[in-house]
């Protein structure tokens, strides 16, 4: 009877809490983002895409663990994951996207006209500017700048920055603890940290 009711009070959480995340969401964003629960050695949340094509995103989220974090831990973890997935759009507007689209089309229709020449340079160009996304998407600023979202999204929600970095500082700190060798997360920790002292000169 228990079990029972543990699993009616986890599941009626879960509803709960996908709707209040959702509602943290920039409006632009709700179509994007797919909030779902796992249970597993996933992780506590996992982000990823169906296609690195598609826009959309899914969040999993192991709600089990997850009800066991400060709330304002959780808005700022979710937060941070919202904002590591829209850095890593292959689909977002930019310069090398658009150049990868010209160039793809260029290349189907010089094969289609038997151009050789000048399909390899089309396809060159192609596949030069799908390497500058990929090295875009993986390049090592973009968990400071998925971090930095997290921030200033928490601040329309009620935070101030100085608290939503506390929050995020504290959330990421039992990460570190669980892998001391992390090194990128203990620059970010130590960022979150200056910014919550109100150190930062972009913490106004």
């Amino acid at each position: 009877m228990t079990g029972r009711l543990d699993f009616h009070s986890l599941e009626t959480f879960q509803k709960e809490e996908i709707e209040r995340l959702r509602d943290l969401l920039p409006a632009s964003f709700r179509a994007l983002i797919k909030v779902v629960p796992h249970s597993g050695g996933e992780g506590l949340l996992v982000s990823r895409r169906q296609a690195p094509w598609q826009p959309q995103g899914i969040i999993a989220i192991d709600f089990r663990r997850w009800q066991g974090i400060p709330q304002p831990h959780r808005d700022l973890l979710f937060l941070r994951e919202v904002g590591w997935l829209s850095h890593r759009n292959w689909l977002q507007p930019g310069f090398y996207q658009s150049l990868a689209l010209i160039g793809g089309i260029a290349t189907v229709v010089e094969i289609s006209l038997q151009h050789p020449f000048s399909a390899l340079l089309a396809g060159g160009i192609t596949a030069l500017s799908v390497r500058q996304i990929w090295q875009n998407l993986n390049r090592e600023s973009a968990p400071f700048e998925a971090d930095e979202f997290a921030l200033r999204r928490a601040q329309f929600r009620g935070y101030s920055r100085q608290e939503a970095a506390r929050h995020l500082a504290d959330a990421l700190e039992q990460t570190l603890k669980l892998d001391p060798t992390d090194i990128l997360t203990a620059l970010r920790l130590q960022r979150l940290r200056t910014i919550a002292r109100n150190l930062s000169p972009g913490s106004s």
